[in-house]
């Protein structure tokens, strides 16, 4: 049976700990003992602790003690299962990877999640110089300079079809939206520069053409009062839903919208949020987005907004919401299923055994 460790420094269901795990569970469920190490001492930990494929053995600080003393803990973690990939998911844990494994057997493999860390530096190079496989999160990121000599895998964020699916409860009825009322819906960390303002600018546009509309948004953040104040300021307050943070219910939450507006990367740029709305039938509608035609292919032109300013991406959803848009949301399901988990797993297991044997 294979056997793979990967490592994602993460204490948060955020940024590339959420796909690192599923690919985990992705693999585990295809038949290979794969583990999950992370950081411990946090929420996350409180998550996924009881599972015995996890590991919480990365330090909380990241000072050269700290690093030394995780770097000898995942090293004993190897030896003891015999991994035979090591595969890291930030620079981090990259580096901890190269100190760990040490027996010329165990393959060590990246996932890239972010244009930011795509660097040329001597560092980064000698980082995938040594490492026997690459994966990118983003297929844009196959032709970064660092990378494209490598042939990198495009791996999207594998999605739960069993979570995210179109049949279930909705939360419509807790927030008293009636079930003829266009919902849209937004994601994400209430931060600056994760595209929120340029989502209610949108919404404010929709209102002109569908006045029936509402608009839910879903996170927490520092910036939520700014957010707020820009509401008010576009006259579209009083049909704008803060939803607030959601983990155990967010497919419900999912369910209850027409359309996903999506207009900034994440800290992690595999758009995740995009498949997890497709899966449950819900409609894409996205800014021109690095990665995004590879995840919506034939449904691309639909959804994907010319510009990347409010007023195409507000063009693209009052063209749809005429449309038809229950078959909208069944191709939208339709295209979610090349996501699975069973896809991810079989994309990741033809790697590993191409660098093993």
């Amino acid at each position: 049976m294979m056997k793979v460790l990967h490592l994602a420094a993460g204490n948060r269901w955020t940024g590339a700990a959420a796909p690192a795990f599923a690919e985990v569970v992705a693999l585990r469920e295809a038949g290979v003992d794969a583990h999950y190490a992370y950081v411990g001492g946090y929420k996350l930990q409180a998550k996924i602790g009881h599972l015995d494929f996890a590991h919480p053995l990365i330090r909380k600080a990241q000072h050269p003690m700290a690093f030394l003393q995780s770097a000898k803990a995942v090293e004993r973690l190897v030896d003891h299962h015999r991994f035979d990939v090591v595969h890291a998911h930030l620079t981090y844990d990259h580096w901890l990877g190269r100190l760990s494994v040490r027996d010329r057997k165990t393959r060590l493999a990246r996932t890239f999640h972010a244009r930011r860390v795509l660097r040329s530096d001597p560092f980064t190079k000698s980082l995938v110089s040594r490492s026997a496989a690459v994966f990118v999160i983003n297929d844009a990121f196959r032709s970064a300079e660092p990378l494209r000599d490598r042939a990198p895998l495009f791996t999207p964020p594998p999605l739960d079809t069993r979570q995210f699916v179109p049949e279930g409860p909705d939360v419509r009825e807790k927030y008293g939206i009636d079930i003829e009322t266009p919902l849209l819906l937004m994601i994400g960390k209430l931060s600056a520069g994760r595209g929120f303002e340029e989502g209610l600018q949108t919404f404010a546009r929709v209102r002109a053409d569908v006045p029936a509309a509402k608009l839910m948004i879903i996170g927490h953040g520092e910036h939520r009062p700014a957010l707020e104040q820009l509401a008010k300021e576009l006259a579209i307050e009083p049909h704008v839903i803060w939803a607030g943070y959601h983990e155990d219910d967010l497919a419900e939450h999912y369910r209850a919208a027409d359309v996903l507006l999506f207009t900034a990367r994440g800290s992690d740029e595999g758009h995740r949020a995009v498949l997890e709305a497709l899966g449950c039938g819900v409609v894409p509608m996205t800014f021109p987005l690095e990665g995004m035609t590879a995840l919506l292919g034939e449904l691309g032109p639909l959804l994907i907004a010319t510009h990347p300013t409010p007023e195409s991406l507000a063009a693209t959803v009052s063209e749809r919401l005429g449309d038809d848009l229950a078959a909208l949301r069944r191709r939208s399901w339709e295209k979610a299923q090349e996501f699975s988990y069973a896809a991810a797993a079989k994309r990741l297991i033809g790697s590993y055994e191409s660098i093993l044997w």
